[in-house]
């Protein structure tokens, strides 16, 4: 399952967060790409009412971009051309559909991660909990 343990922009020059880079925007469209993606064939696969990949898109919209702008419709754009194309691409659910829809939410669980993990750098342990 994708966790999206992203940060919001207006955050990160507060928290002392490294700020936002080309990997960033990078990794930021390929994720939207790929929940649009995964949600196509969800859709295809389990109608109009499955709503699971987009709400993951909901939710990185929310902390990602949260307002109108450059970013967020770039992110949306992705969502959407993904989409379009993914559901072109397979036309019927079957076990190809399926796989694909595991190997989207891996990759994007990748993305996840390196965000994540960039965004949300470790802090030391001294045994008495996290500082």
């Amino acid at each position: 399952m994708l966790s999206l343990a992203l940060v919001a922009g207006t955050s990160t020059a507060q928290s002392g967060l490294p700020a936002r880079g080309p990997d960033y925007f990078r990794d930021a469209a390929d994720l939207a790409a790929i929940l649009g993606s995964a949600h196509a064939i969800r859709v295809r696969c389990n109608g109009r009412d499955d709503q699971y990949w987009r709400r993951y898109m909901t939710d990185m919209l929310a902390y990602e971009a949260p307002d109108p702008g450059n970013l967020r419709s770039s992110l949306v754009r992705e969502f959407n051309d993904a989409f379009s194309d993914v559901s072109r691409q397979y036309l019927v659910c079957d076990t190809e559909a399926v796989a694909a829809e595991a190997r989207y939410a891996e990759r994007g669980q990748e993305i996840a991660t390196r965000l994540a993990t960039h965004y949300f750098p470790k802090r030391e342990h001294t045994g008495r909990g996290f500082e």
